[in-house]
């Protein structure tokens, strides 16, 4: 197989169009959601600290209650319990929604914000694990786990392209229909309110597919304590996993105030930009990537990957104009999503598989809260710079470097062990 050919070979895996179409749907609200709800809650009672308080409560609540709904879904089935998920979010959402618009108190905003995060359907793990089975060695598809991992993580990088052109594009269809003085207001509902159904609908579409309902995971028994925690090598490829994700948090944050920088009252419309130009090249070069049969083991491909995305960073420092940015942007892109490829297949190497849910809904939470953790600490840097003599959003570029350059010291202490024996031991 050579080429595109591989992704004609997963394609052909029964199940796999649902798989991969109702996985797009189902997350095409999570490159919204945030900036929506952000945007609504500002306008409808005037203060940005109500307005994160309410998107953090969302998302920290999904940090934390990921990881139960994974080990539900290794115990269950998926198929079994996303469902009820998706259900209870996608209603919470809407609530939520109807209590903003009706002037209800922050008490009750705060609380279904925490109901709506803590209920949000794993859709990412869901599918990450019916992959990592429907690829494993014993279905003799094993070369194709690489292609689609890559998949996954492109279409994932394609959500967060097309999110906040869906909110545009809603804030523009309220300004003609509704009057400009409404689009504020109305435009954010009506991309929260898709957002919920899409969410809805394409978790039951995946729930449903047969491949998902035929990657039951065969489990002598249930996952207990720490589960996928105990596997040491798991442990330091979250660690790893979170300096990357710390660089992610905080570079929308310093792109931001490198574009208020460079560019004053527009700054705003030069970072939606450069931020689509760098998930762009993430999901391009993703999709090349899994296009690419590779003989390097995991663990050096990470290292490399890692090492390419800090030296991006680092040329970011260096970026003598906005337009040579957004080509390095392209490049260190570029790597983003055979990263986060790699890192998956990582995750399905170090774990066992009856506990697959569990392992990336814990990744899932690492890169929530350390985002988060990111995007504070960069706003912190900007406003004041550790190095006065560059420019704020530089000082931000920065930390993005040194966080990856942690995430690389971390990756050398990952241990891919043999399939059987140690993991069968993490499993018992």
């Amino acid at each position: 197989m050579k080429g595109f050919a591989l992704y004609r070979e997963m394609w052909q895996i029964p199940g796999a169009p649902s798989l991969v179409s109702g996985g797009f749907v189902a997350r095409l609200g999570q490159g919204v959601t945030v900036i929506a709800w952000l945007l609504l809650v500002r306008e409808t009672r005037g203060s940005y600290s109500e307005a994160a308080l309410v998107a953090s409560a969302i998302s920290l609540a999904t940090a934390c209650a990921a990881p139960v709904a994974g080990r539900l879904a290794d115990r269950f089935s998926a198929s079994k319990v996303l469902p009820y998920y998706a259900v209870t979010y996608s209603m919470s959402q809407l609530a939520l929604l109807a209590a903003v618009l009706t002037g209800q108190p922050m008490t009750l905003l705060v609380t279904l914000a925490i109901v709506s995060g803590a209920s949000f359907p794993p859709v990412s793990p869901a599918v990450r694990a019916t992959w990592s089975v429907l690829t494993s060695p014993a279905s003799g598809r094993a070369p194709l786990r690489p292609t689609a991992m890559a998949a996954e993580s492109a279409m994932f990088e394609f959500v967060f392209v097309i999110g906040p052109l869906i909110l545009s594009t809603s804030i523009l269809a309220a300004g003609l229909f509704a009057g400009a003085e409404s689009a504020a207001l109305s435009g954010p509902a009506l991309a929260l309110g898709g957002s919920a159904v899409c969410t809805l609908l394409g978790t039951l579409w995946i729930s449903r597919g047969t491949a998902m309902r035929a990657a039951r995971t065969p489990s002598a028994g249930f996952t207990r304590g720490l589960g996928p925690l105990r596997s040491r090598g798991f442990v330091v490829l979250l660690v790893s996993a979170a300096g990357v994700a710390l660089s992610f948090g905080a570079a929308p944050v310093a792109l931001a105030a490198y574009a208020e920088e460079q560019h004053g009252l527009s700054g705003g419309a030069v970072t939606g930009v450069l931020i689509a130009v760098w998930s762009l090249g993430s999901a391009a070069v993703g999709l090349w990537f899994g296009s690419l049969r590779l003989l390097a083991p995991l663990r050096s491909q990470y290292l490399v990957l890692l090492a390419g995305l800090g030296a991006g960073y680092a040329l970011w420092v260096v970026a003598p104009s906005t337009w040579l940015l957004g080509v390095l942007l392209v490049f260190t892109g570029g790597v983003i999503a055979p990263a986060l490829a790699v890192t998956a297949n990582l995750v399905a190497e170090l774990t066992a598989e009856a506990m697959r849910n569990e392992a990336y809904t814990w990744l899932t939470t690492t890169n929530m809260a350390i985002a988060a953790l990111g995007a504070a600490t960069a706003g912190f840097v900007v406003e004041h710079p550790p190095l006065p003599t560059f420019a704020a959003g530089h000082n931000g570029f920065l930390l993005c470097a040194v966080a990856v350059l942690f995430a690389l010291a971390a990756a050398m202490f990952v241990r891919v062990p043999t399939r059987g024996a140690e993991l069968q031991e993490v499993a018992a």
